[in-house]
């Protein structure tokens, strides 16, 4: 194995690292994954509709930036 192969290697599994990361971030933030807990403090839950609504359009919007990048 010379040089230029191990370097290819090493610069290919950092990048394969890299790109399932973001997908895997990309991923969670569609579904509303981690990160979004129930309700803080005193604060007063919606009503399930509105949050239905309120979740589908950060959806919507997440899904358009994505094709946009593409």
């Amino acid at each position: 194995m010379n040089m230029n192969q191990l370097i290819n290697m090493i610069t290919r599994i950092f990048v394969r690292k890299a790109v399932n990361s973001g997908m895997r971030a990309g991923m969670n933030a569609m579904s509303g994954g981690k990160g979004q807990g129930g309700q803080a403090g005193g604060k007063q839950a919606k009503q399930p509709g509105q949050q239905q609504m309120k979740q589908t359009k950060q959806a919507m919007r997440m899904a358009r930036r994505m094709t946009r990048l593409r």
